[in-house]
This record gives structure tokens, C-alpha cells and sequence, in this order.
């Protein structure tokens, strides 16, 4: 077994495989006991022999259909978790659609799914999201393209849907409004929910924190790169309102944030998407998502006077999302913008073409 030791918890477990001349590799770390990571070693072993059997299963696989193209590459490519699905859509609405016959099917689907509702959500889809089966759809045909399974890319000129960041904030009465609720109705979430208000994160990078994760010495939170999008460890402060409640999860609970069934076993979140968006509703709140406290935090943050580097680190953003995140530069352009000319109150309050009401006198117009 390779497995190395980096800290007191914390392993560097490689596996290795090699089949047929061909070495299948995958490496990351690993936080928990030994025990623990020596079960996580062998597991990683068992999934790089299945994926050499399936690689070499399809090695003669005679590609015709998109559904031979994403077993192809998906074969051969390590995929994000959250990104099997769209594959697994793909396969599952046009699996046995023939590439000459894949561009017609394929403009006829995408303007089906510009109509079609979400089951989770009971929206239509948005097109960030048919934006992505459009992206994993032609990289797993240009792949085969590379390796000579095709000979042409029938959805090479598809191009991309319009899409528009979101921009939906919360005011402070309606956060005060959804935490108040959330308390009530889902005190399980409380803490996380108020936390990633303050402080910009994940969903999953959340669910999944431990409780060994929280360090005490210095108040914050220590992500290992195995858990973060971007493959970096994410160190994040802990605000001092949750400081009590970091110090005081029970031993029994392996996670930082979680929920205690009626055994009184303690479990992580996990999908709380039901929960959440009864709890959006009975505040009286529309447009809003979970993911949304991420981009309110950061921005928070940013016009609270911290630098654009330090809010980026903590995010664990690789780019710097300051100019893009609810128009921040539009704001400060706002608030430093100097009028060519000068209103006076009584100009306008005693006779002129505009009256401004008398409650408005005191802001200053």
C-alpha cells in the first residue's frame, strides 16, 4: 500500500493499477484515522480495476452511436461527480441516436429542454444548465475525434445560449426573515445557513466538513484540497457568533454540520434542497437558492473594505469574481459619482419645476 503520512490525521493515499502496458493512477488526501484510510486505499483500488476492465472492454468497441461515445470517454476521463448526471441524461434521451442522424436530434432537443420543467425545482431549465449538456456532449465527441473513433464533430457549431449571472440579494430584513424560519421550521440547518451568509462557501464543501476540520487554536476551518472544487485546501475563518457552536459539537458527530435521527445517531446534511426551499417559501421569499448565500457573502465582504485577494482565497474562487459578483464596480461608481451641478432644497421647494416632497429634504436631494 502507498499510503504517507502528512500530519496527524491526514494521508497522501497513490493507487496504482496496471493493465495491458496501461498505468490507471488517482491520488488524493485523505483525513481520518489510519484504519480509515487504509479502507479508502483499497476502495480506490477496486474503482481503478473496474475502470481498467471498462477501458478494456471498450478498446474494440465500434463507435456509431452517442451512446458508444460516452462510454468511450467516459472510459477513459475521470469525470466530476456532480457532472455524471448530464451524461447520464445524455445517455438516457439520445443513447441510441446514429452520429449522422445526432445534429438534427440534437438542435430538436435542445429547444425541447428550453421548455421543459426541472422535476427537483418545478422550473425550466436555465440555459447555464443546457449550456452544460452541450459542453459534455461535444468534448466526449471531439475526444473520440482525437483518437480517430470519429470522423467529424456533427455539434461543432452549436453555440453556446445566452446566459446572465445572477444577481438576486437579500436584504437584511429578509436574511433576519429566512434565518428566523429556518430556526423555527429546520434548526438543523441553522448554523450552516448563518455561516455561509458570512463567510462564502460551497454547499458540499459545507456538508462534508468534519468536526476534526474545525481548529481551535486559530477559530477557522482547514478544507483539504480532496474536498474543494479547485483541488486546493480552502482555509476559512469562523465568525465569532458560531464560535460557541464549533466548540461545542458533539464528540459522537463525525461532522461539523449535522442532523441526529430519531435513534439519536448523528449523520451529515446531506441533501437538504427539500428542506431549504420550504423554508424560502414560508418566508414569503422568491428567486432565491442555496447558492446564493455564496455569492451575497462574497460581496458582503467586498464592500465591508476586505481586498479582493483575501475574499477570493477564503471563497476559494480561482478568479477573481470582485467585478462580477451584483456589479460591484457599478457600485462604488455610484457612490463616487460628483454631480456637474448642485440642487438646493429651496430652489425646488419654493416654486420650481420639480417639488420634492417634504420627507426628502433630509436626505439631502
Amino acid at each position: 500500500m502507498n499510503i504517507e503520512q502528512l500530519d496527524a490525521e491526514l494521508w497522501l493515499l497513490d493507487a496504482r493499477v496496471t493493465k495491458d502496458g496501461i498505468q490507471y493512477r488517482k491520488r488524493l488526501r485523505f483525513n481520518g484515522s489510519r484504519k480509515d484510510a487504509e479502507l479508502r486505499y483499497w476502495m480506490l483500488k477496486n474503482e481503478l480495476h473496474e475502470k481498467a476492465k471498462n477501458s478494456n472492454r471498450s478498446l474494440n468497441l465500434k463507435v456509431t452511436t452517442l451512446e458508444h461515445i460516452i462510454d468511450y470517454y467516459l472510459a477513459r476521463h475521470e469525470v466530476p461527480h456532480n457532472s455524471i448526471c448530464y451524461f447520464n441524461r445524455l445517455k438516457r434521451d439520445l443513447g441510441g441516436v446514429e452520429l449522422d442522424d445526432l445534429r438534427d436530434r440534437f438542435d430538436k432537443y435542445l429547444l425541447l429542454l428550453r421548455k421543459t420543467k426541472s422535476k427537483r425545482t418545478g422550473q425550466v431549465y436555465s440555459n447555464q444548465t443546457i449550456n452544460h449538456m452541450l459542453k459534455w456532449a461535444r468534448s466526449a465527441i471531439n475526444f473520440c475525434l482525437r483518437n480517430g473513433q470519429v470522423e467529424k464533430n456533427p455539434l461543432q457549431y452549436f453555440g453556446m445560449l445566452k446566459t446572465v449571472p445572477r444577481s438576486r440579494v437579500l436584504t437584511q430584513e429578509e436574511k433576519d426573515r429566512l434565518l428566523a424560519v429556518v430556526k423555527e421550521e429546520a434548526p438543523r440547518l441553522y448554523p450552516m445557513l448563518l455561516f455561509s451568509f458570512l463567510v462564502p462557501s460551497r454547499r458540499g464543501e459545507l456538508t462534508s466538513l468534519k468536526r476534526t476540520d474545525y481548529d481551535m487554536v486559530n477559530n477557522c476551518i482547514i478544507i483539504p484540497g480532496d474536498r474543494t472544487k479547485n483541488g486546493k485546501t480552502c482555509v476559512k475563518p469562523v465568525p465569532d457568533c458560531l464560535k460557541e457552536y464549533m466548540r461545542n459539537v458533539p464528540v459522537e458527530s463525525e461532522y461539523l454540520f449535522y442532523r441526529q435521527d430519531w435513534r439519536g445517531n448523528y449523520h451529515s446534511l446531506g441533501d437538504f434542497h427539500k428542506s431549504m426551499r420550504r423554508c424560502i417559501r414560508l418566508a414569503g421569499i422568491d428567486n432565491f437558492r442555496f447558492h446564493d448565500t455564496r455569492r451575497q457573502a462574497y460581496t458582503d465582504l467586498l464592500l465591508a473594505g476586505n481586498a479582493p485577494h483575501i475574499v477570493m482565497q477564503v471563497s476559494g474562487h480561482s478568479t477573481d469574481m470582485s467585478k462580477v459578483y451584483f456589479g460591484r464596480d457599478g457600485l462604488y461608481a455610484a457612490k463616487a459619482l460628483k454631480f456637474a451641478t448642485t440642487c438646493t432644497n429651496d430652489k425646488y421647494s419654493q416654486g420650481g419645476d420639480v417639488a420634492i416632497p417634504q420627507d426628502c429634504k433630509d436626505l439631502g436631494v
